[in-house]
């Protein structure tokens, strides 16, 4: 194998240095996870499509960082992603080896050409498993790894506590920026719901911790005086917007306790921050996404076309950085396209700028939502109804995916549902109802949708 990526130097650079320290107490350095890149290329035996079965463990993070300094292209996917999912992208992708959480190779069917700057794919929908990938360089996840260190201000001295996944696009980032600066990174498979969890953070002297919404509301009744451990300094959030309050609140707390509490925006089509809130914003911006971070720039599109200049007015973002995915992957075909975005990403996200150059989220132009941090794709949604011969539609809100059915037993088709796509149950809410509102014409009408699921009773839960 060959000289590797730009994360090469960069790992090595930090020696001897504890790279990632996991619950059962396991810690491997940075030597340790070049080690491990030159064993995974002694076994591979030429550049390979990997499929990395991400678990929060020490192996697992030494595994993707060793991955991510190679020649080779990796996919990660959740450890216990349902096996037909898994399967399904198998099939579909014909990866030359799956890696197990503990290193274990399998070999796969093999026969995918890749594209000589193709290193990294990420699923565009979190632990839906949706074969639609956003492909990446190296050079990419470098550039917002390297944004994130600075806009944070990272050294080899942090410790971050990080209970979310790396192939979730977030948990993803906060492994890369940490290793690039050479910190130790504090994984653990414990929620914020377990006594472990408070236990790791606080024996483990852990500097910062990680969220989505859910985290940030669970912590918040738990009550806000679980994070008084002495070594934690900051607290970032992401992966959906949280309440307005909440995030007063927690600010509030920061500021009286010496903290930083920042939230963030970001998407997996762009490697994934893209702006952040510094701190000093909060007290009069609860609530909005911030300013973009160090190397992005952010544009506000009427629907004509043309720059929105003026404050108050949304726009779609349209997005540029160096840290913007090649493009979408939607089968192994795909997989030898070049860069074909340019750095340039719309988002289809609707966002409005104050005076002050703060931009807040207004709404969405596409049919997403973001279930408990992880990006859900609705019409991936649909097109399970659809194999499982379920006449229905998804809509919602974050945290909340609901699905409406025409008829049938909805207990049975929320169970499908969360097999299929490892939704966490308390997410996924399901309904019946006679008929689904249509048109004249016999298309959906998804704008009556949330009239037609009030109408009914209590949903399956």
């Amino acid at each position: 194998m060959t000289t590797g990526t730009p994360w090469t130097a960069i790992l090595a650079g930090h020696g001897d240095a504890v790279a990632v320290r996991d619950d059962a107490g396991t810690a491997l350095t940075y030597a340790d996870v070049l080690a491990q890149r030159a064993r995974l290329d002694a076994a591979l035996g030429r550049r390979s499509l990997v499929f990395l079965r991400t678990a929060n463990s020490a192996p697992s993070v030494a595994t993707w960082l060793a991955l991510l300094a190679s020649d080779h292209a990796v996919l990660a996917i959740e450890h216990d992603l349902a096996p037909d999912r898994r399967a399904a992208l198998v099939d579909l992708y014909r990866p030359d080896a799956i890696i197990d959480p503990d290193g274990t190779i399998t070999p796969g069917p093999g026969g995918t050409t890749l594209h000589p700057d193709l290193s990294v794919l990420l699923s565009t929908s979190g632990s839906t498993g949706s074969p639609k990938l956003a492909r990446f360089t190296a050079a990419a996840l470098m550039a917002n790894a390297q944004a994130i260190a600075d806009y944070l201000g990272l050294t080899a001295a942090e410790r971050p506590f990080l209970a979310l996944p790396t192939s979730y696009s977030y948990g993803m980032s906060v492994i890369n920026s940490h290793a690039l600066v050479g910190a130790c990174i504090e994984v653990t498979a414990h929620g914020v719901m377990q006594a472990e969890y408070w236990d790791g953070l606080r024996t483990r002297a852990a500097t910062s911790l990680s969220g989505v919404p859910f985290h940030y509301d669970a912590i918040r009744r738990l009550g806000l005086d679980r994070l008084a451990t002495p070594t934690l300094t900051t607290l970032t959030q992401a992966g959906g917007k949280l309440a307005a309050p909440v995030v007063a609140k927690y600010a509030e707390w920061a500021a009286g306790n010496g903290r930083r509490f920042i939230t963030m925006y970001g998407q997996t089509e762009a490697g994934p921050r893209l702006t952040w809130l510094p701190p000093e914003h909060l007290p009069g911006h609860a609530g909005a996404i911030g300013v973009p971070i160090p190397g992005v720039s952010i544009d506000l599109i009427a629907g004509d076309g043309s720059v929105i200049t003026e404050p108050g007015v949304s726009g779609e973002m349209r997005c540029t950085s160096p840290a913007i995915m090649m493009g979408y992957a939607q089968g192994p075909d795909d997989l030898v396209r070049g860069d074909e975005l340019g750095g340039v990403l719309m988002t289809g996200d609707l966002a409005s700028r104050d005076e002050q150059g703060i931009l807040s989220i207004t709404g969405r132009a596409s049919r997403m939502i973001k279930l408990f941090g992880t990006r859900v794709n609705l019409d991936d949604i649909d097109a399970q109804l659809a194999r499982m011969d379920v006449a229905g539609a998804a809509f919602g809100l974050d945290d909340q995916l609901r699905v409406l059915i025409e008829g049938g037993d909805a207990d049975a088709v929320r169970a499908a549902l969360v097999e299929a796509f490892s939704f966490p149950p308390r997410g996924l809410l399901v309904k019946a109802v006679a008929s689904l509102p249509r048109a004249s014409s016999g298309k959906l009408l998804y704008g009556a949708l949330g009239a037609a699921w009030d109408q009914v009773g209590e949903a399956a839960t």
